[in-house]
């Protein structure tokens, strides 16, 4: 059965601009409380050091603040926390009764903030469509082919979104989803495209590193070899062996829960043609040690390799469980579960 990620994001469907709503480099912003008004409110972008307290009087404040595409602006009155993109059209922020918020543009059609409202209204609206579905289908065929359609749906939406929204923070938001549902040429594709002040935002750089080093070692390339203190990984691969190599950490539920389908095909396979390795990352060493020995790990072991590996490999979580060939080839990435023994009985003969 797949995995199952119902996506939560906010971001766009697309609005196209018409003549006569001029976009300002300032953003007008209105605020309205429907009751309980806080004395004063304060308005801030991180990104660029911009932070003003403005007083509210009878309910209401106004603050002009910078336009700014590429970060999200707050508004907090007392516990209250609103975002909103400063896009340069004059906004209105509703504080309602309940203490929720909603944020509209006198000019709609060439808001950016508007084009955000209504892709989060499509995502939620995809959720409540779906997530019911899914959760009362009848068997794994329906469950998977409602599945499937939902990610298509937001998939399409997403990339929809990037397409014209290149040089603002809804492509961020669209590509937070899209990385889920696409491969690395894809993704790749779609980052080549975007403008250089999203492309050069940290959270997109660092995805687009990734992807990269993804590409590097994909299925089919030689292994990209390093070293941790005085082991190698070539220590272990690309001797005439296949190995798997299991990418984990002992605080990790998931890698933990492997565990037991490395354990059969170790003792099952485990010779002179095939052998495992783990590689703990992202702890200390005494860590991964204790672990290992209390999760009774009896094979070769790296441990102490941080973010060595898994930067090389474009590993964004863990547990990741790669084949590699006798002459070090990749032979398959990512396996879980059953997985793991019908990938290696491919290619080994059981010893037991």
């Amino acid at each position: 059965m797949k995995t199952r990620l119902i996506i939560l994001a906010s971001a766009t469907a697309i609005m196209l601009a018409s003549c006569g709503q001029k976009v300002s480099d300032k953003t007008l912003l209105t605020g309205v409380f429907e009751a309980n008004p806080t004395e004063s409110v304060e308005v801030s972008i991180q990104d660029i050091n911009f932070n003003q307290t403005v007083p509210v009087r009878e309910g209401q404040f106004k603050v002009e603040i910078p336009k700014h595409l590429t970060g999200m602006a707050k508004v907090k009155a007392g516990i209250i926390m609103a975002t909103f993109i400063s896009d340069g059209t004059p906004l209105t922020l509703t504080i309602k009764e309940d203490k929720k918020t909603e944020i509209v543009s006198k000019y709609p059609k060439v808001s950016v903030q508007e084009r955000y409202n209504s892709f989060d209204k499509s995502m939620k609206e995809f959720q409540a469509h779906y997530r019911p579905l899914i959760e009362s289908a009848q068997d794994t065929a329906e469950e998977d082919k409602l599945y499937d359609s939902y990610q298509n749906d937001v998939k399409k939406l997403c990339l929809s979104t990037v397409a014209e929204n290149k040089d603002n923070i809804l492509t961020l938001t669209a590509v937070g989803n899209l990385r889920y549902l696409l491969t690395d040429n894809q993704m790749d594709s779609v980052l080549t495209g975007i403008d250089p002040s999203i492309a050069s935002l940290p959270s997109i750089a660092a995805l687009a590193t990734s992807v990269a080093a993804r590409k590097a070692t994909a299925e089919g390339k030689r292994f990209t070899d390093f070293t941790v203190g005085n082991q190698k990984l070539s220590d272990y691969v690309g001797n005439g062996k296949y190995v798997l190599v299991d990418f984990w950490a002992s605080w990790c539920g998931p890698c933990k829960a492997e565990l037991p389908n490395i354990k059969d095909v170790y003792e099952k396979y485990a010779g002179s043609e095939f052998d495992v390795l783990s590689v703990a990352v992202w702890e200390k060493a005494e860590d991964s040690i204790e672990g290992a020995k209390n999760l009774g790990i009896v094979w070769n072991q790296i441990v102490d390799a941080q973010s060595v590996p898994t930067d090389l490999y474009g590993i964004d979580g863990i547990p990741h469980i790669i084949l590699f060939g006798p002459d070090g080839t990749i032979v398959k990435r990512d396996l879980r579960g059953d997985d793991i023994e019908a990938e290696v009985a491919k290619y080994v003969k059981p010893v037991k």
